[in-house]
């Protein structure tokens, strides 16, 4: 069964943390780094499509258990998906803090979060495919609606002169885009119902729409206010009134950003079950789960300058992660034969 997973996993990053790095790097060029970065990204689906195809017909964590080393990298991606967990919490409450529920303590936003995505857990992993599909409908739906009432408050002079910030700064930005877009698709590696091909397609079309809404939120906002905002893709669409009178339609956008956010950690948790032992499966995943949220929402929720300083590390951290899973590839091609069934 095909599903859209991969399509919400390479948007999920980007909210809060890919256009807010972006922007501050390559300012009005930050859709030139959407395109060098897609590029970028394409290397790396096209890397993790050898790790794929090694576990085409066996479940990648049963296999790795076999060797020693096989469970060192099991621990590694424990972490990874510890880490991209850590970092959905993080931002739900920001976002929803900044423009919702003002004074409601992060544990009440993220607690019914983490819950339903607890509850996909103990469904069968086609109930999770099917809901990607379901919502990637209704998510490019209402990017396309938006971008529609956007279009009166374009200005094509906010996006020029072309390339006037420093060339490498829109590298750089084109780097922390394919870090945040495709490093994390080795979240998928055992969903096996979709080809390198249908991994290709959902990227490129999530790629697309980022790209759309870079271009859109520049022409709308201009060079500065676009590195005034902490959610410069959401504060953008503030602007639109229907009739003159009509406002706050903006708020029904947010749906496209709970989809993502709600579709990779569902992922996340599905795989945090998967890969610790079966005997006090429930037990130890609740425990896992509870410490994630107590340091996302209490330690480094707190901490307004932590938040910022953990969201400039996240692209260097995931290149760290993408190291290691390069050293995986290279150690299943030497212990080809003892892991295979």
């Amino acid at each position: 069964m095909k599903n859209k997973l991969n399509y919400f996993i390479t948007r999920s990053s980007m909210f809060g943390i890919g256009f807010f790095l972006m922007f501050k790097h390559a300012s009005k060029d930050a859709w030139i780094a959407v395109i060098l970065g897609t590029l970028i990204g394409i290397g790396i689906l096209y890397f993790y499509k050898f790790i794929k195809d090694f576990f085409r017909n066996q479940n990648i964590y049963n296999t790795l258990k076999k060797t020693f080393i096989g469970k060192i990298y099991l621990i590694i991606l424990y972490l990874f998906y510890l880490f991209l967990i850590t970092l959905i919490l993080v931002l739900l409450p920001m976002f929803v803090n900044s423009f919702y529920l003002l004074y409601t303590p992060k544990i009440l936003i993220v607690l019914p979060f983490l819950l339903l995505a607890y509850y996909i857990t103990t469904k069968e992993k086609y109930v999770l495919e099917s809901l990607s599909s379901f919502l990637c409908v209704i998510s490019i739906s209402i990017i396309i609606i938006y971008a529609f009432f956007l279009t009166k408050y374009l200005d094509f002079n906010n996006l020029t002169p072309i390339l006037s910030t420093k060339v490498s700064e829109v590298i750089k930005a084109a780097f922390i885009y394919a870090s945040l877009t495709s490093v994390p698709q080795i979240i998928t590696i055992h969903y096996h119902g979709n080809s390198f091909k249908d991994d290709l397609k959902g990227y490129l079309l999530a790629s697309f729409l980022t790209f759309t809404i870079t271009i859109f939120t520049t022409l709308a906002l201009g060079e500065y206010l676009i590195k005034v905002y902490s959610f410069p893709e959401y504060a953008v669409l503030k602007q639109i009134k229907l009739l003159d009178f009509i406002e706050n339609i903006e708020n029904l956008s947010s749906f496209i950003w709970y989809f993502d956010l709600f579709i990779t950690l569902a992922t996340l948790t599905t795989n945090i079950k998967e890969i610790l032992p079966k005997k006090g499966n429930i037990f130890s995943n609740i425990i896992t789960l509870l410490i994630i949220l107590y340091i996302s929402v209490f330690i480094i929720g707190k901490n307004y300058r932590l938040i910022i300083t953990f969201f400039y590390m996240t692209p260097y951290i995931l290149y760290i992660f993408f190291f290691l899973f390069i050293t995986l590839l290279i150690y299943l091609k030497i212990k080809k034969s003892s892991l295979e069934p």
